[in-house]
């Protein structure tokens, strides 16, 4: 398998780690290298970066940092009218990726964003929030985790492959009933409805809300969690919407405390009772709308 004289291990190997970064395999067909696959896109650099990689001893994190330190990788994901017509899946690579984050990422993403992350490696499988009686029809009781094995990373979530965990489902994980190299994308409502009312991700807001509470700049507050769900700081007009949001949706759950139970009682993290609650909820709703965002979900 891995014998100077046999390309093929280093070569698959390689096209799966670009696709991580670039969204598309230089070889399309990630999963299959045969007859039936598409030709590279670029021959050259798969067998540079093929051979590059078997001469630093199958060094995988070397070759990562070579991916994304490179000019290709760190040019912008804009493009133009023309670009785009000549080019709609950016095989001949003249911008920067883009692309919705995997299943995994999202939900890891809003976890680790809010603090709420268990980094823990190893150990067994995890049962996160789940709704009630989905394993029922396979005559199964699902009994969810508590403490912070609730946060623990996406890998670490039970797979029953007969009842996939709807969440990650709905952004195309496999139900790993047969090896997928490379995973279905789909944009649908559904998505939308999982990020805003799956508790994870409300849980999550809700604990952002809470540290933004903390912070008696609205405009610094909003910015901190920004770069936390994005990666890159909000532009004067989206740091403007959403300070105007936050005092529409405060007003609001001021006048109607009843109103705040829905965030403030999401999941298992006891919100400090210490805090206006009106003001944890609003800045909790500020903190969704950011997560739930295309700069949230998208890498660009």
């Amino acid at each position: 398998l891995t014998h100077e004289d046999n390309p093929l291990t280093a070569r698959v190997a390689v096209n799966r780690l670009w696709q991580n970064f670039f969204g598309t395999g230089l070889v399309k067909t990630t999963e299959d290298f045969g007859n039936q696959g598409e030709l590279p896109s670029h021959l050259g650099l798969l067998d540079w970066l093929a051979v590059t990689f078997r001469e630093s001893g199958w060094d995988v994190k070397q070759l990562n940092k070579l991916i994304v330190m490179s000019a290709t990788y760190r040019q912008t994901s804009q493009t133009t009218k023309e670009a785009r017509e000549k080019d709609p899946e950016n095989r001949w690579l003249s911008h920067g990726p883009s692309y919705r984050l995997t299943a995994e990422m999202v939900r890891d993403n809003a976890l680790i964003a809010s603090g709420l992350l268990n980094k823990k490696i190893g150990g067994v499988s995890v049962k996160p929030y789940q709704p009630e009686g989905l394993w029922q029809i396979n005559s199964a009781n699902y009994v969810r985790d508590s403490g912070d094995a609730v946060y623990r990373r996406s890998l670490y979530i039970l797979a029953k492959r007969a009842v996939p965990n709807p969440t990650l489902s709905t952004f195309d994980a496999t139900s790993r009933s047969f090896c997928v190299v490379r995973r279905q994308k789909t944009n649908t409502p559904l998505q939308a409805l999982v990020t805003l009312n799956d508790p994870t991700f409300v849980e999550a807001a809700k604990v952002m809300g809470e540290q933004m509470t903390k912070i008696s700049d609205l405009k610094q507050a909003i910015t901190i969690t920004y770069r936390k769900l994005t990666g890159r700081r909000p532009s004067e007009k989206e740091l403007a919407l959403l300070a105007n949001l936050q005092q529409i949706q405060y007003k609001k759950f001021k006048d109607n405390p009843p109103k705040t139970k829905g965030w403030l009682n999401a999941g298992q993290y006891i919100a400090d009772a210490t805090l206006d609650g009106p003001l944890i909820a609003a800045n909790a709703v500020v903190a969704s709308t950011i997560l739930n965002s295309d700069a949230s979900l998208t890498k660009r």
